[in-house]
């Protein structure tokens, strides 16, 4: 099930007393959107992407990228081997 987090609770993890003016400039200022449509939910995965660009984090591969670099590496092996 696909889980939002409420702009009141983000708010207030931000260190807001609310979804006031000064947690939207905030959230414009990051990047952070709420979802299309709905103005008073956000998506917790958009946001921690964000965050993580603010503070310069790169994403890690994620898990398709990573086997995918594996059956890379098997393959280049594998052909070495049979030219060998």
């Amino acid at each position: 099930m696909i889980e939002f987090v409420s702009a009141g609770d983000l708010a207030q993890k931000f260190g807001f007393a609310g979804p006031n003016d000064g947690f939207r400039s905030f959230c414009r200022q990051l990047g952070i959107q709420p979802i299309r449509r709905n103005p008073h939910f956000f998506d917790p995965i958009h946001v921690r992407a964000r965050l993580d660009a603010a503070q310069g984090l790169e994403r890690q591969n994620q898990s398709g990228d990573q086997e995918r670099d594996l059956v890379e590496l098997r393959r280049a092996r594998r052909a070495a081997q049979r030219s060998a």
